[in-house]
């Protein structure tokens, strides 16, 4: 488990065809020191957990307009992002 910690430099949203929508997420201290991290909404995902994933979106949105530092949950070997908080 591993945490990226830092201010939401950039947020870039993408809708795929098939009801996937997909994020990417720069994260870190400045726009030329971030971590990229994504957040993948399938048209699979039980309607719960893409509520979740709605909610993660959302949260980070909400941080790059306020200016707020996120800490975001992801694996050690992977960019998905699995929980978000505000700070």
């Amino acid at each position: 488990m591993a945490m990226t910690i830092g201010l939401v430099q950039a947020l870039i949203t993408n809708p795929i065809d098939g009801g996937t929508a997909q994020a990417c997420v720069f994260v870190g201290p400045s726009p030329v020191n971030v971590e990229v991290l994504g957040l993948r909404r399938l048209a699979s995902d039980p309607p719960v957990m893409a509520a979740f994933k709605g909610s993660m979106l959302d949260a980070l949105a909400q941080a790059l307009a306020s200016r707020r530092e996120v800490v975001v949950g992801h694996d050690d070997l992977d960019s998905s992002i699995y929980s978000v908080e505000l700070r």
